[in-house]
C-alpha cells in the first residue's frame, strides 16, 4: 500500500497545490466561467464508473456550488464496463471521462479523437489483491516487490481490461520486468465488484483493485494486498496515469467550459484536502460510492495524494515514448504533448 506520508504532505501543503495547479488548467480558477451569453448554465456530460474514487472531486464540486459558479450544470452517466474509455465516451454520447495514458492513445491512434485537458491521478492506483489467507508473497510481510510479481508465474490474473489495451500491456510490463512471461489473464472489467467477487470465490489467484475496491477489501479483511503498484515497476512507478480527457468537438466548441470543469475539479481537491472539511468529504465518498463510512475514511486517507489537475509536459512525453517501446501505441500517428493535450485558454 501507499505510504500515508504523501497524504499527509498533502494535507498541510493543500493552499501551495491549488496556487500550483491553477496555471494548469489555464489561468485563474476564480476567473472562469462557461455561462452562456443569456446567462444559462453550460451542461456538460460526464462519464465515470460507479464506486471509484476519482469521482469525488466532481461530486464535492457539484455539491459545494464550484461548478454552479462557473456556470456548468452536470449530466453524469455510468461509463460502459465493457469498453474502453475512448470507445465509451462515443457511444454514451459524453463530453468528458476520465482515462488512462494508454487508453487515450490508442483510442485517438483508432480515429476516436480527444485529448487530456486537465489532470486527474499521477499514478495507476492498481493493487495487486489476493484472496484471503494467500500464500502468495506480500510487501506488507517484507517482500520485495520483485519477490511478489515472481510469485504470480503460472497464476491466473484478475485483469480490469482486455487482453492487448493499454492497462493490460502496462501489467505485463511489469512481470517481465521480473522475469514472469506464465500468466493466465482473466478480463473482470473496471469497476470493483467483479473484482472483489472474483477474490471471494477464488476464480483468480489475484486481481488488480482501485479505491473504492482496494479499501473495502482492507476493511472488510476479506483480501490479501500484495503490492501496490506505483511502489515498485518503472511502467506503473515513473508514468503518468490518467487524466481528464474531453471529445475533440467539446474541446474545440466550448474551450472555456472544458477550462471552467477543470477549474472546479481543482478547486475540489483543495476541498478535499483540507482536513476541515473531513465529514463533509466522507459523507459525499458514502453517499456517492454506496462504501461504509469506515471504508470511506480509509479512501480519503490513502488515495487523493496522488491526485492533480496538473498535466506535467515532461512525465507525459516520457510516457507516451515509454508506450511505443513498450507496443501499447503506434509509433505513427505520433503520441505526443501536442496532440493528446489541450490546455484550455492557453
Amino acid at each position: 500500500m501507499r505510504n500515508r506520508t504523501h497524504t499527509r504532505v498533502a494535507l498541510a501543503s493543500a493552499a501551495l497545490l491549488m496556487a500550483a495547479t491553477t496555471a494548469a488548467c489555464g489561468g485563474d480558477s476564480g476567473e472562469s466561467s462557461a455561462t452562456h451569453a443569456d446567462g444559462g448554465a453550460q451542461t456538460v456530460r460526464v462519464m465515470m464508473f460507479p464506486a471509484q474514487s476519482y469521482r469525488l472531486p466532481v461530486m464535492i464540486a457539484q455539491q459545494q456550488g464550484m461548478f454552479e459558479k462557473r456556470g456548468i450544470k452536470l449530466d453524469i452517466t455510468e461509463q460502459p464496463a465493457n469498453l474502453q474509455g475512448m470507445q465509451g465516451l462515443t457511444a454514451t454520447k459524453s463530453d468528458v471521462g476520465i482515462v488512462t495514458v494508454g487508453t487515450l492513445g490508442q483510442g485517438w491512434q483508432a480515429g476516436t479523437k480527444g485529448a487530456f485537458f486537465c489532470g486527474g491521478i499521477k499514478v495507476l492506483q492498481t493493487t495487486l489483491m489476493a484472496p484471503a489467507g494467500s500464500k502468495l508473497p506480500s510487501t506488507a510481510e517484507g517482500a520485495s516487490w520483485q519477490e511478489v510479481l515472481k510469485s504470480l508465474e503460472g497464476k491466473k490474473i484478475g485483469i480490469q481490461t482486455p487482453v492487448g489495451s493499454g492497462l493490460q500491456k502496462i501489467f505485463a510490463a511489469a512481470l517481465e520486468e521480473a522475469g514472469v512471461t506464465n500468466v493466465t489473464y482473466v478480463n473482470l472489467g473496471g469497476g470493483s465488484s467483479a473484482a472483489i467477487a472474483a477474490l471471494g470465490n477464488g476464480s483468480v489467484d489475484v486481481a488488480q483493485v482501485n479505491p473504492t475496491g482496494t479499501q473495502f477489501i482492507l476493511n472488510a479483511k476479506s483480501g490479501k494486498p500484495l503490492l501496490y503498484m506505483p511502489e515498485g515497476p518503472t511502467a506503473y512507478k515513473d508514468y503518468y496515469g490518467s487524466g481528464w480527457v474531453g471529445s475533440a468537438e467539446f474541446l474545440k466548441q466550448k474551450p472555456a467550459v472544458a477550462k471552467a470543469f477543470c477549474d472546479g475539479v481543482n478547486d475540489a481537491l483543495a476541498f478535499i484536502r483540507d482536513s476541515a472539511n473531513r465529514k463533509t468529504n466522507v459523507d459525499m465518498l458514502v453517499k456517492d460510492t454506496g462504501v461504509a463510512e469506515p471504508v470511506a475514511e480509509l479512501v480519503l486517507d490513502q488515495t487523493y495524494g496522488d491526485f492533480s489537475t496538473e498535466l506535467p509536459e515532461d512525465t507525459l512525453t516520457k510516457t507516451f515514448d515509454a508506450y511505443v517501446k513498450l507496443g501499447i501505441l503506434n509509433a505513427e500517428p505520433k503520441p505526443s504533448y501536442d496532440s493528446l493535450v489541450v490546455i484550455p485558454g492557453t
